[in-house]
């Protein structure tokens, strides 16, 4: 072989060299920014938990601190004010809290004792009318959460329905924990919850309906009218909260209505939402709280879950 073409190899073997390593260069480097972008995520997703964690913690102060100096619950009040963004070095942190009593509890259907709660399964049967629903679902609910294998009616469901869907499964027979269980009962599909959510709740112990949060739809519901005549109710309520229950009373009364039922104006159970914008993270947490007058307002939290 020729010393010229012996030099045109060995430019050639350099470049291949040179490219290879100049690939194996770029790789480590690309390698290496993906780590670290990886470890800003993981970072920022951290912080971001810390500040959702602050936002919980800020709840349960707000409560504690209403609860030591008030003696109703009602949407003028400070923890009814939701924080719309609030900036904190490189996050945005928001958040709200709602009043649970202000809605109709799912598990009042049934008692202790395993017994039907007839007032209450008619205040949901009226509610879901209300809501655009078909009022028979409320015996799909009581079945769903009593202790038995008996159906309430042609409408309910035990577990030789759910047990014979394609994707089998069994009824709870217990208290609902969450609203989303309404997914797994008979004739409940996303349309169905979306409409009924902002309107109940999944407490599991047995709680009253504050009439200075509850919404329009549980009002009616609760006195047995239309919206239009729970209006009148509400428009007293906006002008100055219920100060008491015969203070409600009277409202009903004046708007041709008796008030009946389990009902008050104060509350022990709320939820908080936090969310939080940390640098490209973005995350949501729900709790479920309990205020315990008595403890002098202390607030525990029952349950928390991401939301995304």
């Amino acid at each position: 072989m020729s010393r010229k073409r012996q030099r045109g190899v060995a430019v050639i073997t350099a470049l291949l060299v040179v490219a290879v390593a100049a690939s194996a260069a770029t790789l480590m480097l690309a390698q290496q920014s993906a780590m670290l972008d990886q470890t800003m995520l993981v970072a920022s997703r951290a912080q971001a938990e810390v500040y959702a964690q602050a936002g919980l913690d800020w709840a349960r102060g707000v409560l504690l601190q209403d609860g030591k100096s008030t003696s109703t619950d009602n949407l003028a009040e400070l923890w009814a004010q939701p924080i719309v963004g609030m900036p904190i070095e490189r996050a945005v942190v928001a958040g709200d809290i709602a009043d649970e009593q202000g809605r109709f509890n799912l598990n009042n259907v049934v008692l202790g004792n395993n017994a039907r709660s007839e007032p209450d399964i008619q205040v949901l049967r009226r509610l879901l009318t209300l809501a655009g629903l078909a009022p028979e679902l409320a015996d799909a609910v009581v079945d769903w959460i009593d202790f038995d294998d008996d159906l309430a009616s042609g409408a309910g469901a035990e577990g030789g329905y759910y047990l014979g869907l394609p994707r089998p499964y069994r009824a709870a027979n217990a208290p609902m924990v969450q609203v989303d269980e309404l997914y797994r009962v008979r004739g409940f599909d996303a349309a169905a919850v979306a409409r009924l959510r902002p309107y109940v709740t999944a407490i599991r112990e047995r709680t009253t309906i504050n009439v200075n949060t509850a919404p329009d739809l549980v009002i009616a519901a609760m006195l047995d009218t239309t919206r239009d005549k729970a209006a009148e109710v509400l428009a007293e309520r906006a002008r100055k909260p219920f100060a008491d229950k015969p203070g409600f009373s009277a409202a009903a009364g004046r708007a041709g209505l008796t008030a009946t039922g389990e009902y008050d104006v104060k509350s022990s159970w709320f939820s908080a939402r936090i969310q939080v914008a940390q640098d490209d993270v973005q995350l949501a947490t729900e709790a479920l709280m309990k205020r315990d007058a008595a403890a002098r307002g202390a607030t525990t939290i029952i349950w928390r879950r991401p939301l995304f």
